[in-house]
């Protein structure tokens, strides 16, 4: 790719991920979990629904890790420290059986999402998940906004 095309495409895409984290700011969403929405959105993927398959996987990883947090939090008393390591291998099981299905198939989507959750710090509640989830969306949405606009300037 000639200098100016990938010049001009790192530009785009750099200010959609400014205007896209200001908005993220703004409505006072996490920025981490926008960003890890948006790299699941796009981490893979041949086609838009694909993508937006991982961004589903990428909330079910949310609803995932505060579904092992309240099993930690209920194992803990009589397992000790021995209960995070018992929930995360059940934990890491599920996600990797998911890789049969047909469509939502991507590990590391699922792990995104779980990473985000445990990196929110925020109790497991559906609130929770639901705003951590509402800025994935807004990852993904700038993700495939980026998309839309380099693929719009390299038809060009």
């Amino acid at each position: 790719m000639p200098a100016i095309p990938f010049h001009s495409i790192t530009l785009v895409v750099a200010g959609v991920a400014a205007v896209v984290t200001f908005g993220t700011n703004w409505a006072m969403l996490s920025a981490p979990a926008m960003f890890l929405g948006w790299v699941a959105y796009g981490v893979t993927g041949e086609t838009v629904r694909h993508r937006y398959a991982n961004l589903a996987s990428y909330v079910v990883g949310l609803a995932f890790g505060a579904g092992t947090t309240l099993v930690i939090n209920r194992l803990q008393p009589s397992l000790g420290l021995a209960a995070t390591g018992i929930a995360i291998f059940a934990l890491v099981a599920i996600v990797m059986c998911l890789r049969a299905l047909p469509m939502f198939n991507y590990p590391p989507a699922y792990f995104l999402g779980i990473t985000s959750f445990f990196y929110s710090g925020h109790p497991p509640t559906v609130a929770t998940v639901m705003v951590l989830g509402t800025a994935g969306a807004v990852g993904a949405t700038g993700a495939a906004l980026s998309d839309y606009c380099q693929s719009r300037f390299l038809a060009r």
